[in-house]
């Protein structure tokens, strides 16, 4: 949350300037007004499922969390994020994105529930099938994403205040959480320069060969499932 609030602060504070003045002003045609709504619209359907499927999803020995299926959302995910890159227009930059984009990119971001899928990932994919340039399809998919960082923190602080964490487990997570913030960062700056330049087949090949790894670790017995 830190990491892309600090980072796309200025993308934040347009958003947000323009919802306030199409509000205020009841002109609901701004582009940037529609684009902010389709962001929150977008955040419904992870939140909607993520409720649904928490008790299936948080167990121990939950079959979600299986090897096998990381292993085939890997493969599955890696041949889609392939036939996005190689069929997708990639013309349309930030400022010609809307609603609709938020809702379908919101969609697909709520696959991220299944392990192995990856929330920037599967939303980087839906990025690119419609249209997006590569940057902007991993912009917009960490600015849908601040949303349910938030709602998702709020809820394992609040668990934690129930839970009576003590003092030296609070040090330690603040450490965690200031560390995560810095490498975030970093993570976020050096994959968005990247794809300015490059494409997203160095992650195609990863994810495929990742899932093949565990697929055949577990058919094989040399991975427990």
């Amino acid at each position: 949350m830190v990491a892309v609030i600090s980072y796309f602060w200025q993308d934040l504070k347009k958003l947000t300037g323009a919802t306030v003045r199409a509000i205020s002003e009841q002109d609901y045609s701004n582009q940037y007004f529609s684009l902010a709504i389709g962001l929150l619209i977008g955040t419904i359907p992870i939140a909607v499922a993520g409720l649904l499927l928490k008790k299936s999803l948080n167990v121990c020995n939950s079959p979600f969390r299986a090897l096998i299926v990381i292993g085939i959302s890997s493969i599955v995910m890696s041949l889609l994020l392939a036939i996005a890159e190689r069929f997708g227009k990639r013309d349309r930059v930030f400022s010609q994105l809307s609603l609709s984009d938020g809702i379908w990119v919101g969609i697909s971001q709520a696959l991220a529930l299944i392990p192995g899928v990856s929330r920037s990932g599967s939303t980087l994919t839906a990025g690119l099938f419609l249209g997006m340039e590569r940057e902007t399809a991993a912009r917009f998919s960490f600015l849908l994403g601040l949303p349910a960082v938030i709602l998702a923190g709020a809820l394992e602080l609040h668990t934690l205040f129930k839970a009576g964490l003590d003092i030296n487990g609070w040090i330690t997570l603040i450490i965690g959480l200031t560390t995560a913030s810095i490498s975030a960062f970093a993570a976020i700056y050096s994959l968005l320069h990247y794809l300015e330049k490059y494409s997203t087949w160095v992650f195609v090949w990863y994810r495929l060969a990742m899932g093949i790894f565990l697929v055949v670790s577990v058919v094989t017995g040399f991975l427990p499932n």
